[in-house]
């Protein structure tokens, strides 16, 4: 009865700083980016309610983004006031043991990991897309949600199971160099097109310097030509250029069916690699940052609230510092996709038992 009691109290004491401190940054990190943002508002002049409305539909992706920091934040808060009142040390000399008492604060910090997973897959993506939509054509004025005019290395799937890559396309121009397209029957290519150069002109394509191979069982036929007519392609290059979702809007299921497709036209994916390994590692930031804090926050008898508040910035800081720097070495290849989106959670994990073998000391 007297655990039960205590537990309910540990979870209060942390819910109630958690519950102010996800709306408090979050509520912060909208302010600043109004404010980094005003002179475009005023610019365009869009309705408060636009404006309102793309905060709005921002909010499931801040949630997700912002709910580690805030339990860093309430870890420190909570534990660190039990800590100044010498509440934890009397537990200890009643014989109580400190993982005992965060034990209730792991299995919620669990269920928000859960959580933040949830809303990063069913809520976040599509509440993005409709953010970008309102930030185009109710803000900035457009007609049309944004489209790129230029890309690198782009992936399409285009009509008839056909899979393009373009080293570069140009809109603007109508052109695009490094073509490549692939036909799929089921999970088998039956024919695959390269051209060193491609343009779009009167609603058709043509390529030059071009490859053709058809696979027909085991065998494969090649075919070369200085230049090709493209009737069977019905993308124009602003198709090509809306079609691929941001993968900021695309689920777990979209990911894993984009880095498949990828895959099976031997094209790189390693971009997509890393972002479907961050959408299972970043939710459990959410247990990683209690673990790791809770040794600094049970050691806090003598600092106040300012110095406490100033460890969990900083060490927020350093976590999103090392999630970045491991997210670009993941994408330029010179480390596994696994390795990139995981090593962050591994090291203050690792961190995080130093810590706990201290505070049992």
């Amino acid at each position: 009865m007297k655990l039960k009691l205590l537990d309910r109290y540990v979870l209060r004491e942390f819910v109630k700083f958690l519950l102010l401190f996800v709306a408090g940054v979050i509520l912060i990190f909208i302010v600043v980016h109004f404010f980094e943002r005003l002179d475009k508002f005023l610019e365009k002049k869009p309705a408060p309610f636009s404006i309102a409305k793309y905060y709005i539909y921002q909010l499931p992706y801040l949630f997700v983004l912002l709910l580690p920091i805030a339990h860093i934040l309430a870890t420190f808060f909570s534990l660190g006031e039990m800590s100044r009142r010498n509440e934890l040390l009397a537990l200890k000399a009643a014989g109580i043991d400190v993982v005992r008492v965060i034990r209730p604060l792991l299995l919620l910090a669990l269920f928000n990991s859960f959580l933040s997973f949830g809303v990063s897959e069913f809520l976040a993506p599509t509440a993005n897309r409709k953010a970008r939509e309102v930030k185009d054509i109710e803000i900035e004025k457009r007609r049309a949600t944004l489209t790129r005019t230029f890309a690198r290395n782009l992936s399409f799937w285009g009509e008839g199971r056909r899979l393009f890559y373009f080293r570069s396309i140009d809109a603007r121009r109508n052109v695009a160099r490094g073509i490549v397209m692939m036909e799929f029957a089921g999970e088998k290519l039956r024919w695959r097109i390269d051209a060193e150069r491609g343009l779009y002109i009167d609603g058709n394509w043509k390529f030059f310097g071009v490859t053709e191979r058809k696979f027909i069982g085991d065998s494969e036929e090649v075919s070369f030509y200085e230049e090709r007519d493209m009737p069977e392609i019905k993308e124009s290059p602003f198709d090509f250029l809306k079609g691929r979702r941001d993968l900021l809007e695309m689920g777990v299921v979209d990911l894993m069916e984009l880095i498949s497709s990828l895959k099976r036209a031997g094209l790189d994916h390693t971009q997509e690699s890393v972002e479907f390994n961050i959408r299972f590692s970043f939710p459990l930031a959410n247990l990683v940052m209690i673990l790791f804090a809770l040794p600094f926050a049970a050691s806090m008898r003598g600092a106040g609230r300012a110095y406490g508040f100033g460890q969990a910035v900083f060490f927020s800081f350093i976590y999103w510092g090392f999630l970045e720097t491991f997210r670009v070495i993941g994408e330029v290849g010179k480390l596994p996709p696994f390795v990139a989106a995981w090593a962050p959670n591994f090291l203050f994990l690792a961190l995080a038992l130093l810590g706990f073998k201290r505070l049992k000391r």
